[in-house]
């Protein structure tokens, strides 16, 4: 809701921002009729961050440990998580958990080899 204020002294008035300049009566205060209408626009902005990293032997190949911690959207239930994952494919080893932000409730663990974790993610095999 708008608030209309004189523009000369401040003063609140009891006016509609609708009423035509013509027709304002002049302010009790000052006597002017120049008008501020102030209207308040809040909203929220929640900011999510991620990191990733990835570590080689040598300029090229494979990354011999990936790693990725931060907000990430869970598309199953439709809301943000915080999930950490690390990949060591030096010694074999894929761990990952979702956590709830909000509640702490464990959505998800994974800890396994790095071998027997297939079938997942981008190793889902394709439907054509």
């Amino acid at each position: 809701m708008p608030t209309t204020t004189c523009a000369q002294c401040e003063s609140v008035l009891n006016e509609s921002p609708g009423t035509a300049p013509e027709n304002r009566l002049p302010c009790p205060q000052c006597g002017a009729t120049s008008r501020i209408y102030k209207v308040l626009i809040q909203d929220t902005i929640e900011v999510k961050s991620s990191l990733s990293l990835k570590a080689r032997h040598g300029t090229s190949g494979k990354p011999f440990l990936e790693t990725k911690s931060g907000d990430s959207f869970f598309h199953k239930a439709q809301k943000w998580v915080h999930r950490v994952m690390r990949i060591d494919r030096d010694n074999d080893h894929y761990c990952e958990t979702v956590v709830d932000p909000h509640t702490n409730e464990l959505i998800h663990k994974c800890e396994e080899p790095l071998s027997k974790h297939q079938g997942r993610g981008n190793a889902k095999k394709k439907n054509v």
